[in-house]
């Protein structure tokens, strides 16, 4: 069985993946992480050196890798599933869980945060709600075909396993 967790940057994809695969005994995989593993630079890089088409090629690779991968949790990086026919990929090859969260907790979360993410690195911080709220809008049709939908800061483990199962 192949798990796949999607949803914005910031909803905790990696965090709750990691801990949904060990409840499960499943191996767990970020793409991200894959991404920077495979070709040996970081998301940052790849995005400045290259750009966000280069990088949305190598994660879609990535997402093809996972789909030999079995018992496993995989969590997507946030735009992962809205491009291409990545989401329907997704939906074919596994099940989606779509961790849902609130622009209000996305900047919360960033500002928390000691990681700059590619796609707000250049976003004024007067700017920033504005852009997350559209940016999220923009990507809701994508996570919403998910098979699951869970608020991301509400997550009861063993509800999830129960319901999924």
């Amino acid at each position: 069985m192949r798990i796949f967790v999607v949803g914005y940057m910031l909803a905790g994809k990696s965090s709750f993946g990691r801990r949904l695969a060990k409840r499960l005994k499943y191996r767990f995989v970020d793409t991200d992480k894959l991404i920077e593993w495979t070709y040996k630079l970081s998301v940052d890089d790849i995005f400045e050196k290259y750009g966000e088409e280069v990088f949305r090629l190598l994660e879609k690779r990535i997402l093809n890798q996972t789909l030999s991968m079995d018992n496993v949790v995989i969590a997507t990086g946030g735009g992962l599933p809205c491009h291409d026919d990545n989401m329907n990929i997704i939906r074919q090859n596994g099940t989606s869980i779509y961790l849902k969260i609130s622009p209000k907790a996305i900047i919360s979360r960033n500002n928390d945060s000691h990681k700059t993410r590619p796609l707000l690195k250049n976003i004024r911080p007067e700017e920033l709600e504005t852009f997350i709220t559209n940016h999220l809008d923009s990507r809701e049709k994508f996570y919403s075909q998910a098979d699951f939908s869970f608020n991301a800061l509400d997550l009861n483990l063993e509800e999830i396993v129960r319901i999924i199962s």
